[in-house]
């Protein structure tokens, strides 16, 4: 991916150094913490859902749809912000131009006129769209990547370690940030 970067051309001439390396830090810091993060959340998904998780060790072709299903349960970037550029009432609250505006788009992932039984896992789901990777021009560019990233993970994890657990003990902490995240995740499995 990075050689695409580096080798590609704008209008015919070589992209501009400045642009590539822009490009280039933006996919390699994109999922940075974004993916680790998804994939803590389906680790402990998984460790209190055996049920879902031999069903991913039985049958690894259900990986891709485990995949979408992980993501829209468990999306990385909950909320974002934006400056409303013009004066608007939105269902009778006034906001100005200029205020910050803050929206919880991972909310449409359990939207119950899109999904039956939105807060359930469910890996045979038919509506695979979701907003874990945003929409429209905010659409995240790393999206397949992670997508390919997460699959690789869960099909590799699950050949090596198809049983585990969360410590019974463990105390597990979490970070708000722009990264809704799992500080730790302490795993055990018999060897």
């Amino acid at each position: 991916m990075l050689n695409g970067v580096a080798h590609s051309r704008f209008d015919g001439e070589p992209i501009d150094m400045d642009v590539a390396v822009n490009l280039a830090s933006t996919v390699f810091l994109g999922g940075l913490d974004t993916l680790p993060s998804n994939i803590a959340w389906t680790l402990r998904c998984l460790a209190d859902h055996p049920a879902h998780r031999r069903q991913l060790v039985e049958d690894p072709s259900v990986v891709p749809a485990a995949v979408e299903e992980f993501f829209r349960v468990f999306p990385s970037v909950a909320r974002y912000g934006a400056t409303a550029t013009r004066d608007i009432n939105f269902h009778g609250v006034d906001i100005k131009a200029g205020d910050r505006v803050t929206t919880v788009l991972s909310l449409a992932n359990l939207d119950s006129a899109v999904f039956d039984h939105p807060t359930e896992l469910d890996f045979d789901r038919t509506v695979k769209r979701h907003f874990a990777f945003s929409a429209g021009s905010h659409r995240c560019l790393g999206s397949h990547l992670a997508r390919h990233e997460l699959g690789v993970f869960l099909s590799e994890w699950h050949a090596a370690i198809p049983d585990y657990r969360i410590r019974p003990t463990a105390k597990i902490t979490y970070t708000g940030g722009a990264v809704f995240a799992l500080r730790n995740l302490p795993l055990e499995w018999d060897i």
